[in-house]
């Protein structure tokens, strides 16, 4: 076992840090963009969306679970919170192999910020083979997902 690192490219967000920090640390606020329509119309505005499925969705503040291909059910809480530029997630003990999540906020202007994704997991060789290719993907298309939510509803 090993601990394997993905990262998103940095990708520019155009609301505030303290909007999109406020939205992304309450797990509640997620339910609003994993239904077929918001998925959609992120397809709809040029995002990658091709395999990206969630199902069984649900939230409290601090956690939440669902089921995702070729994954399967997934438990993920909140760890830790630095206002505005830091959450830091863990995946809980549905997730097949241990992870945790960071999301990381930089201001750019004042209605404006970069995110970016870094996911690290404890992977054996033959898990990094199976899975790898799509934390890989999944990690990017989910940073290009957040960029273009609405962060002020």
């Amino acid at each position: 076992m090993g601990t394997e690192k993905y990262m998103s490219e940095p990708k520019e967000i155009n609301y505030s840090q303290e909007l999109v920090f406020t939205k992304l640390s309450n797990l509640k606020n997620l339910e609003q963009f994993v239904s077929e329509e918001k998925l959609e119309a992120l397809k709809n505005q040029g995002v990658d969306t091709k395999g990206f499925k969630l199902e069984d969705f649900s939230a409290s503040e601090d956690r939440c679970s669902f089921s995702i291909s070729p994954v399967g059910n997934v438990g993920i809480e909140i760890i830790e919170r630095e206002p505005f530029k830091t959450i830091k997630f863990q995946g809980e003990k549905s997730v097949p192999f241990p992870v945790t999540f960071w999301v990381q906020l930089v201001p750019v202007h004042e209605n404006s910020c970069k995110i970016k994704l870094t996911l690290h997991a404890e992977l054996s060789m033959m898990i990094k083979m199976m899975v790898g290719g799509y934390l890989e993907k999944g990690i990017e298309k989910l940073a290009d997902m957040l960029t273009k939510v609405d962060y002020s509803a």
